[in-house]
């Protein structure tokens, strides 16, 4: 059964998800109301990066591809961790290799979002985020 911090950090990754925006900009202020200013992102690459990092290798990415987030398909919470997985639609905006621009592509991902209480905000920000994803 979970406790109420568990109920509360799903019920927050739902919402965000049902709020996400796949521009660029939007992206930006989405994700300032859900990750701390100081959150480890593991998700481009295999080393960690600080939020604000994070958000700027997803600028290339996103000028690279149009992205677009499926619904969550499985969402567990366990004492402060969510783990969800969904899946992610990419679609070059120009060929690369074997990737045709405009043929859109699906990936599985799953991730896991660390949440905690921080002073300032109204809501449990994620402090750690750790994505995995088939490859391209």
């Amino acid at each position: 059964m979970e406790n109420k911090f568990e109920e509360k950090i799903k019920n927050r990754l739902h919402r965000a998800w049902e709020e996400w925006k796949p521009g660029y900009e939007d992206w930006i202020k989405w994700s300032d109301g859900l990750y701390a200013p100081d959150a480890t992102i593991i998700a481009i690459g295999d080393e960690p990066q600080r939020f604000k990092d994070y958000q700027k290798s997803m600028k290339d990415q996103r000028d690279m591809f149009a992205m677009d987030m499926g619904a969550i398909e499985n969402c567990v919470a366990e004492d402060k961790t969510v783990a969800i997985s969904y899946k992610m639609y990419l679609t070059p905006n120009q060929t690369m290799g074997k990737l045709e621009a405009g043929k859109t592509i699906t990936i599985k991902v799953t991730e896991f979002n660390t949440f905690a209480e921080i002073p300032g905000y109204d809501e449990p920000m994620v402090t750690r985020l750790e994505l995995i994803s088939n490859s391209l």
